[in-house]
């Protein structure tokens, strides 16, 4: 491997002699003494980085000119347990992003300063997956740096989680919380008594609720065109069929979307779910 670029002491930008690849190489004094145009010793190696995006790459490349290089490092850690302990597609940009914030909240918390998280109470009740992944994350930070990031810390991450699996812009994301936390006490309040927030049903309307707040949000996405055929009557779920009209109207008034009749029909389907587990 041909050094391309050299950032510090431990970072080094390579190109694959085989396909003329970028890849940003980490390891422990690997570029003491190298410049450009030099052959990396590769017994020295500890992580690589070969990123399909140019974009991704450039935007991390400037990223690590101005951090320690174990920011990377446990990333690219992080990443590796996302990958292994979920399902989750995860963009390449959460290279940058979990880089960034490791690194600025890392210096919060040694400068003790907590900073609030308005959301976090939403994350862990619509997002509770990815908020336990965030608390593996927590790990491995702890195991890097020997410091606990707070709860607040955990839940900007499970957020990074989200915007990476599901490639929503953050401004979609933090709307989309309001929205579905908006939805649930119109439903809430149509609904006599306290819902069972740690059912199966309701696990599943607010998985439903986060895909209909993202098409709602997201300019390029369509909203759901095919009905449910021969499962829905209005007639015999008046109350059900009223809450998803209530719903109706408020996204219509706050956001200035109309809501298809097949989006109803669905609402429907959970919202009849959440009733009969009354």
């Amino acid at each position: 491997m041909q050094i391309k670029r050299v950032y510090n002491n431990n970072v080094v930008m390579v190109s694959n002699e085989d396909s003329e690849e970028e890849m940003i190489v980490i390891g422990k004094g690997l570029a003491f003494q190298r410049r450009a145009g030099d052959l990396l010793d590769t017994e020295r190696i500890e992580k690589v980085f070969t990123l399909r995006d140019k974009n991704v790459l450039n935007r991390l490349e400037k990223l690590i000119r101005d951090i320690p290089s174990v920011y990377l490092t446990i990333a690219e850690e992080i990443v590796e347990m996302l990958k292994s302990e979920s399902n989750l597609e995860i963009d390449e940009n959460i290279y940058i992003t979990l880089t960034d914030h490791i690194s600025m909240s890392l210096e919060r918390e040694k400068n003790h300063i907590i900073c609030e998280n308005p959301l976090l109470m939403e994350i862990k009740q619509f997002y509770k997956m990815e908020f336990e992944l965030s608390r593996k994350a927590a790990q491995i930070i702890y195991n890097y740096m020997n410091i606990w990031i707070s709860e607040e810390e955990m839940g900007f991450i499970a957020l990074h989680i989200v915007n990476a699996s599901m490639k929503q812009r953050s401004d979609t994301l933090i709307n989309s919380i309001q929205m579905i936390s908006d939805i649930l006490k119109i439903v809430q309040e149509s609904v006599p008594i306290e819902m069972n927030r740690d059912s199966l049903m309701y696990d599943r309307f607010v998985r439903h609720l986060q895909f209909f707040a993202r098409r709602v949000l997201d300019k390029g996405e369509e909203q759901l065109q095919t009905e449910l055929k021969g499962v829905l009557e209005r007639s015999e779920y008046t109350e059900e069929f009223a809450c998803v009209e209530r719903i109706a109207d408020y996204i219509e008034h706050t956001y200035g979307k109309k809501v298809t009749e097949a989006e109803k029909g669905y609402l429907a389907y959970h919202v009849i779910l959440i009733f009969a587990n009354r």
